[in-house]
């Protein structure tokens, strides 16, 4: 299915070959397997290494930064740019225009720079916590929740008027079919688990306040800003999962 390549090319680095005739329904086809990337990309990540650890003593920390590693290569750092970007541009004391100049360029910033080593740091932590109690499937569960938020954000954001990569066909524009049937595949990584549960619900109030950060900032939702959200929602997904009540 056209779709489904398309949306693996381009939210991962697995070679889809070439894809012709890239159209908006392919576009718009393509967000019903954003999840899926996500079981992807989560498999990737964590398989290859806990079959290692059958075999060898991998430390916590080692594996955790080993897991990260691999969510960058799987993904080609794709939402860490995007973050990058909207660090730079939304941190920055300027008017909106200049905000949305700082959010095309490329080259990354003070802002952008701290963001992501922030982002590291916390990330490979909070990992490391879960890797010490063996909950690979709360790692596994995050990783495809923050590709289903991507959606809502899809869903309920503003197209971003002067965007002109990934965001500009599908912001908006998708049905609630589309969130509908993403939900229902998705529901299997939180329904059995209470606290991932509340971790979904929490990341859902921080992907809404991020839509309307957005428009505050610049007007709208870009594909940087849908990047970013996928980054905030593991990192503090990961961070959430790393909290037990007594």
């Amino acid at each position: 299915m056209k779709s489904l390549r398309f949306a693996i090319s381009i939210l991962t680095t697995i070679p889809m070959g070439h894809i012709e005739n890239i159209d908006n329904k392919t576009w718009l086809e393509s967000v019903y397997f954003f999840p899926l990337c996500g079981y992807l990309i989560a498999a990737f990540s964590l398989l290859p290494l806990m079959a290692a650890t059958e075999i060898f003593y991998i430390p916590d920390i080692i594996q955790a930064i080993l897991i990260v590693v691999l969510l960058f290569l799987i993904t080609g750092g794709l939402h860490m740019d995007g973050l990058a970007d909207v660090c730079d541009s939304f941190l920055c004391a300027a008017h909106r225009d200049r905000r949305v100049e700082i959010m095309r360029d490329s080259s990354i910033g003070a802002f952008g720079a701290i963001g992501l080593i922030f982002l590291v740091i916390a990330k490979i932590t909070a990992v490391s916590i879960l890797v010490s109690g063996k909950d690979y499937f709360a790692i596994f569960a995050v990783i495809v929740l923050a590709r289903f938020l991507m959606v809502v954000l899809i869903k309920f954001g503003h197209y971003f008027p002067y965007d002109t990569g990934m965001g500009r066909d599908i912001i908006g524009k998708i049905s609630y079919t589309t969130l509908t049937v993403t939900l229902i595949y998705t529901a299997p990584c939180f329904i059995f688990r209470k606290d991932i549960f509340i971790t979904i619900m929490i990341l859902l109030v921080m992907v809404l306040f991020l839509n309307k950060r957005s428009n505050d900032k610049i007007g709208g939702i870009s594909g940087d800003v849908l990047g970013a959200s996928c980054e905030l929602s593991e990192t503090l997904g990961f961070l959430l999962l790393t909290i037990k009540l007594y």
